[in-house]
């Protein structure tokens, strides 16, 4: 059925819940499973060393929760006995970062949560991450709600 499901995990626990049925999906399928955390960079560009040196700090943390969680996720596949690969990148632009593995990573399924703010209304201000994939998605999206 399916060869690669790509997993986005933001350390949420919405974005964890879609992890156990996909891990039931991968084994049923015997496909192996990409699960993606995107750290998001600091938030501004400062010039000083002080402000330089604060914001490697917080990508740094970011990085770091984003491996951890990724590891977390990769532990239980590999106990289910499911291949799984862990990737980790930094971007302001998660959406991008998602399409750009499945491509990468050759995945044929996107498994991931929405915090369901996904009408016309809750968009108008700000779209949400799972509603520009699935607008911009090559391959089948599975939302969870």
């Amino acid at each position: 059925m399916f060869h690669s499901i790509l997993i986005p995990v933001d350390g949420s626990p919405m974005s964890l819940r879609p992890i156990q049925p996909a891990i039931d999906l991968a084994k049923m399928s015997r496909a192996g499973m990409v699960v993606l955390s995107v750290a998001e960079p600091r938030l501004y560009r400062a010039s000083d060393y002080d402000a330089i040196q604060s914001g490697r700090d917080v990508e740094h943390m970011h990085l770091e929760a984003a491996r951890q969680t990724v590891e977390k996720v990769r532990v239980l596949a590999e106990e289910a006995g499911v291949r799984c690969k862990s990737v980790v990148s930094m971007s302001a632009l998660p959406c991008d970062e998602i399409l750009s593995t499945v491509e990468k990573e050759n995945c044929d399924l996107i498994v991931m949560a929405t915090r369901g703010n996904m009408g016309i209304i809750d968009t108008i201000f700000s779209e949400s991450t799972t509603q520009e994939v699935l607008q911009k998605a090559s391959v089948p999206v599975l939302v969870f709600p």
